[in-house]
């Protein structure tokens, strides 16, 4: 599995390190992690994708567009669920400014969130859709992926 981050200027920062990376792997089946091709992380400048998987051939890669501005990330939207889970992770929404604030230790465990439900899509995949990747994902394949992804962050943070 290779790990790349898109350069930033010195101002942006990721949450996630490759160090915290490799404590996933280490809480990952070899037969998934294997799958994993590659694991991209960019800024959401330009996106409101925070998160995507596809399959190239036998393997995946994953995207995570989602990185830190001065400790601030920028507001994707103003759906609910996307609200909740800001929430959730400690963000402190200013829709005045359109800047998501957050606190490193909680941006850590939101980009963890991200990367976990991502990773949720291969494991899904792979279980229950016989290797084929659908376009868009299901509700209740969004929802496994949720799951799968909190139930994960609770084993590795407690390591």
């Amino acid at each position: 599995m290779k790990i790349l981050y898109d350069n930033v200027s010195s101002d942006y920062l990721y949450p996630l390190s490759k160090k915290d990376i490799s404590k996933i792997k280490d809480n990952l089946p070899s037969e998934i992690a294997d799958k994993i091709r590659m694991i991209r992380f960019g800024c959401n400048t330009k996106t409101t994708q925070e998160g995507r998987t596809v399959r190239r051939g036998r393997f995946y890669d994953i995207r995570i567009n989602f990185c830190l501005n001065n400790l601030r990330s920028l507001i994707l939207s103003e759906n609910n669920k996307y609200i909740g889970e800001i929430g959730r992770f400690g963000g402190k929404i200013d829709f005045e400014t359109g800047f998501v604030r957050w606190n490193l230790p909680d941006a850590k465990r939101y980009m963890l969130y991200i990367l976990l439900h991502e990773i949720g899509h291969v494991v899904f995949c792979e279980k229950y859709s016989h290797g084929r990747l659908q376009g868009r994902s299901s509700v209740a394949e969004e929802l496994w992926c949720d799951n799968y992804s909190l139930q994960l962050i609770e084993k590795i943070l407690k390591k």
